[in-house]
């Protein structure tokens, strides 16, 4: 295992995945409306090497997690599993 994790990278990955999500109109539109329109903001909250979890998929892998701001409310957050790799393993979006 590298004890240097690159944070900078796994948020950079998780942004992407995140924006991807993002695109869809709906769901923006709704985290907006929640927000009356003013600009969410993406705050990069942990990152993390999951070492167990009751979940076999989870072990060995990083998790980085990303909060939705409005105002510094949050909003929803999101939470995104790479493999030791940086290969995409889950991820969950949740509305708060």
């Amino acid at each position: 295992m590298n004890n240097n994790i690159d944070t900078e990278n796994l948020f950079e990955i998780s942004s992407e995945y995140l924006n991807n999500i993002l695109k869809d109109e709906e769901l923006l539109h709704e985290l907006k409306s929640s927000c009356e329109n003013e600009k969410l903001k993406l705050i990069n909250k942990s990152v993390s090497y999951v070492l167990y979890d009751q979940n076999e998929l989870f072990k060995n892998s990083y998790k980085a997690e990303i909060n939705i701001q409005c105002e510094s409310e949050n909003i929803a957050y999101y939470v995104l599993y790479l493999d030791k790799d940086k290969n995409f393993i889950d991820e969950f979006f949740v509305i708060n």
